[in-house]
């Protein structure tokens, strides 16, 4: 059809129930739209949906849509979504049939993240925004989570979801001269699954149209979750502690907590004071990058530096009361050093340049890691990353470890801390914010709410 209305026409699929929010969503937005401009189509397209055909229905709806009306555009909503009376118009108002042809709202899914032990899930809140990323090793590409992403933002995607999903009828009439299953699912290198609204992304990528997602277009999302004991810790440790220490440092989304309140917390690992979920981040920025060598500040026991060791990886730990060298020397004098396996391990401090520099030698330009672990307050912080930075090779990790400190208003906090200066946040906000050199990545932050070092893994940029 040519002569198009403006209008335009929402579909919907659904399984003979519907979320109350999305119901009263609703009710709101017709309800603002007849007070308004009135571009919303009075009949929406409300196609029952069984189980395993959702791509099939979706398929169906748009062909409903190009064959049956003469509106301009289409736009999906999921039936368990919330969203604001004016979302449409918003929407309407940042896109456009050739720059902008299809525009998501701001929708989030769960991601499950580790098996509960009792048959559920634990899970992740994740933006269904995507980009493209390379597999490692593979050379292959595939849909990766966005990121940190701006409010308020247009923003280019790869893909996104169709949960609240607006599309141009030309895209739709461009795609159907190639095949009218818009919305069929894809298999990708791996033989995995893409889902239908990846997949339509792909199609729509691939035909030279673009993907946009407006982040100021806020929805909620209505899911079932297992909620156990670990989730009202979650709860209790961040609710009221969550703040903005340093603004320039996107945090809200990670935990905020003293270490008063984390004490409740298991995070003794074989004499690791790291969270199981921290190694997990560990073990897959390792697995990424192969690092030959780590660099550790603040070896404690020794059993971070033998558990990096157990990954077939030298190390060099360093500490100023190093207990695994003690416990080869009575009066070990400055900067002794003892070797165990694939592991150094010396007594001294860390940034005296002495001993970055005896650091710097037993590195000898391997593909190297580091982790700062040692004195958490901000100008000690600092000081380490200038000297250790360096040391990092493009592509691997700089790991500022117990950023959570840096959350902590009690005094008891700091007394229990021992007084710090400030915290490691600091430092990452000295040097690391800002940095062309630094790249954070939040999506090894996203992989589990509980973390130890909330803005503390970035990779050398180069």
């Amino acid at each position: 059809m040519t002569d198009l209305d403006g209008k335009v026409q929402i579909a919907y699929l659904h399984s003979e129930r519907v979320s109350h929010s999305f119901m009263e969503s609703m009710r709101g937005m017709l309800e603002h739209d007849l007070n308004g401009t009135g571009r919303v189509a009075r009949k929406p397209l409300n196609l029952r949906c069984a189980a395993g055909l959702i791509a099939h229905t979706r398929n169906y709806a748009v062909r409903l849509f190009l064959d049956k009306t003469d509106h301009e555009w289409l736009l999906f909503i999921d039936t368990d979504m919330g969203f604001a009376a004016d979302s449409v118009d918003r929407l309407l108002d940042a896109a456009d049939p050739v720059t902008h042809p299809i525009v998501g709202a701001l929708c989030f899914a769960y991601m499950e993240t580790e098996y509960d032990g009792m048959g559920g899930w634990r899970r992740s809140v994740v933006p269904t925004m995507y980009r493209i990323g390379n597999v490692v090793d593979s050379g292959r590409v595939s849909f990766c989570y966005y990121g940190e992403y701006p409010d308020d933002t247009v923003v280019p995607v790869a893909a996104t979801g169709g949960a609240f999903l607006l599309i141009h009828r030309g895209v739709l009439e461009k795609l159907r001269a190639d095949t009218d299953r818009w919305f069929d699912m894809l298999y990708d290198d791996d033989g995995d699954i893409v889902g239908e609204d990846i997949a339509f992304c792909a199609r729509a990528q691939a035909s030279g149209i673009p993907v946009h997602v407006h982040t100021g277009v806020k929805t909620s999302h209505h899911k079932e979750i297992w909620l156990a004991e670990e989730d009202y810790v979650r709860q209790v440790v961040t609710g009221p502690l969550v703040q903005e220490i340093h603004p320039e440092l996107p945090l809200h989304i990670h935990l905020a907590a003293s270490f008063a309140a984390l004490a409740a917390y298991e995070h003794d690992h074989d004499g690791m004071l790291k969270f199981r979920q921290d190694l997990a981040r560990y073990e897959q920025i390792i697995e990424a990058t192969k690092p030959e060598v780590i660099v550790e500040t603040g070896t404690h026991t020794g059993a971070s530096a033998r558990w990096f060791a157990d990954h077939g990886i030298d190390v060099v730990s360093i500490d100023l009361q190093s207990q695994p060298v003690r416990a080869r020397a009575d009066e070990p004098g400055p900067n002794e050093i003892r070797l165990e396996g694939r592991i150094t391990f010396i007594e001294g401090d860390s940034v005296d340049p002495a001993n970055v520099a005896g650091i710097r030698a037993v590195v000898n330009g391997r593909r190297c890691m580091v982790s700062l672990d040692s004195d958490h307050s901000g100008p000690h912080v600092t000081a380490e990353i200038d000297a250790y930075g360096p040391l990092v090779t493009p592509g691997c990790y700089l790991v500022v470890e117990d950023g959570i400190f840096g959350y902590g208003e009690d005094v008891k906090v700091r007394q229990g801390l021992g007084g710090l200066d400030g915290s490691p946040l600091d430092g990452i906000a000295a040097r690391l914010v800002g940095n062309d050199d630094w790249s954070r990545d939040v999506a090894v932050e996203r992989m589990h709410p509980v973390s130890h070092n909330p803005a503390g893994w970035w990779v050398r940029n180069g």
